[in-house]
């Protein structure tokens, strides 16, 4: 998983050092062993996670408006609020999403993956 990780960001000349990517190996840990109690994802092989989840997450870098305050609306199990932040750790990001459980989840990873001003709500997109 690691290589994978390293090598697509590459490709994407989105390069990330090796604390961002054992961030990424651990939040990918947490959403295979969170998997199993709450759906999460149908997508939880590393090949999967890494392309369908990590990599396109990435790629909204490439837009240029990854930058000061970020907030992903219905993130779900925080694709690609998460790998954003994990990337650009100095943006300030907001993670919405309507079911608590998932909250609770994205919490988790914030805390095993030590990342700072994330605020996560729980609430749906047309009330908040």
């Amino acid at each position: 998983m690691k290589d994978l990780i390293i090598n697509g960001s590459r490709q994407l000349d989105i390069p990330l050092d090796d604390v961002q990517v054992d961030k990424l190996m651990e939040y990918a840990r947490l959403l295979v062993e969170w998997n199993e109690k709450i759906n999460l994802t149908a997508i939880t092989d590393d090949e999967g996670i890494v392309t369908k989840h990590f990599l396109d997450s990435l790629t909204a870098i490439k837009t240029g408006y990854v930058k000061g305050k970020v907030i992903d609306v219905g993130t779900g199990a925080g694709f690609p609020g998460l790998v954003l932040k994990i990337a650009k750790p100095e943006i300030k990001l907001t993670l919405l999403d309507s079911l608590n459980k998932r909250i609770n989840f994205l919490n988790e990873v914030c805390n095993l993956c030590n990342l700072s001003n994330v605020i996560t709500i729980h609430g749906r997109a047309e009330e908040i």
